[in-house]
């Protein structure tokens, strides 16, 4: 039988549906923060100000405890790694990067872990949870749970992170254990957190890769009125000298809000307050509508 169909060039492609769906979220606007030159952070008047995490930039976010510190930081790793699709390193000192990724599957699926493995989910959870999953699972997030991080192990890291796995950003969470020996006298060593602070940030700028570091207050008082103009005040006075950028983490007496100062950044002549809303429930940071107030 006589083969009348065309000859296939070898150097035509397959279509693939992942390309088509990326391209077509990536046209929606959904991956990309049109105010982000950037790294987006995924919070949209935070990128209209700063435009993301730049190449090579600092930045240090500070908190009380208990003021959403963490909460912060998984909010970040999924919009950047999910809705952005970039690969993020992280340091976690403070929590085993499991007990770090169980708090990211709650949030998102806003079931506890025990429930999601306890095969007591009915059957429209379970698909619910199993796209919600399979969606986390393409996010590219690699963690480093080790407790007592030195200068070259930080370095060997880092460089593992970029030039291994092709990081575009890098986390540290609990940024005062990595400034000391022991887990005792966390918070009196100022020169030694100096130091430390002044090697990351000479880690940034050669590998030319943003790193965010995540520090304590050393004020506890509540954001007020007199507290924006002088942010430098509630942070070691060794960090602004330091870090490219710095935000401020202030959760509201309700918990239901938070300000987001942003106290020094390259692109502001001044600080600059953001107001995101809190989940409490799913232990979430998004976006905070007019509509919400």
């Amino acid at each position: 039988m006589e083969n009348n169909f065309p000859a296939v060039p070898e150097s035509v492609e397959f279509t693939s549906l992942k390309e088509i769906v990326w391209q077509l979220l990536f046209s929606s606007g959904y991956l990309v923060d049109a105010n982000a030159t950037g790294i987006a952070t995924g919070f949209d008047k935070i990128d209209a100000l700063t435009s993301g995490f730049q190449t090579n930039e600092l930045c240090v976010v500070a908190s009380k405890p208990g003021s959403g510190k963490t909460a912060f930081l998984l909010s970040l790793l999924f919009n950047i790694a999910s809705k952005s699709g970039k690969t993020v390193g992280v340091f976690s000192p403070e929590r085993s990067a499991a007990k770090m990724f169980y708090r990211l599957i709650e949030s998102q699926t806003r079931q506890s872990v025990k429930k999601i493995t306890s095969g007591s989910l009915t059957d429209s959870e379970k698909e619910q949870i199993y796209s919600i999953l399979f969606n986390l699972s393409q996010a590219n997030i690699l963690a480093d749970d080790a407790q007592y991080i030195n200068k070259d192990y930080f370095y060997r890291r880092c460089k593992q992170f970029k030039y291994k796995h092709n990081a575009d950003i890098i986390f540290v969470d609990g940024f005062e254990l990595l400034a000391c020996d022991t887990l005792t006298d966390v918070d009196n060593n100022e020169d030694e957190q100096r130091r430390v602070l002044a090697d990351i940030n000479e880690i940034s700028k050669e590998l030319n890769i943003p790193i965010v570091v995540f520090s304590h207050l050393l004020n506890t008082n509540r954001l007020t009125d007199e507290t924006l103009p002088a942010p430098f005040e509630n942070v070691q006075s060794f960090v602004p000298q330091i870090a490219d950028s710095l935000f401020l983490i202030y959760r509201s007496a309700d918990n239901h809000t938070a300000k987001i100062v942003i106290g020094k950044h390259p692109k502001l002549q001044q600080p600059e307050i953001v107001t995101l809303k809190f989940i409490e429930s799913i232990d979430r940071f998004v976006d905070f509508q007019e509509t919400d107030k």
